[in-house]
């Protein structure tokens, strides 16, 4: 399983924002993004075998033009 595969057959597709902003791709203007929640794997970690201990990251991938925007923090979806 590659680090995009698909997590679902029926993703959330939403607008979202972060720190109070809507979030546009800055690629194409696009509103609607997939959010993937994905670990943020170090070399240490894995050669430790303590890959579970790596944060966490969310991906927002771009409906449009698959543009993919990474976040630390989690954005949240904006009831439109």
């Amino acid at each position: 399983m590659g680090l995009f595969d698909r997590q679902s057959k029926n993703p959330i597709i939403a607008t979202y924002r972060n720190m109070g902003k809507k979030i546009t791709c800055p690629n194409c203007g696009n509103t609607k993004f997939e959010v993937r929640d994905v670990l943020l794997n170090t070399t240490a970690m894995t050669f430790f075998g303590f890959d579970w201990a790596n944060k966490n990251a969310s991906a927002m991938i771009c409906t449009q033009c698959s543009r993919i925007e990474w976040y630390f923090n989690p954005p949240k979806i904006i009831n439109e």
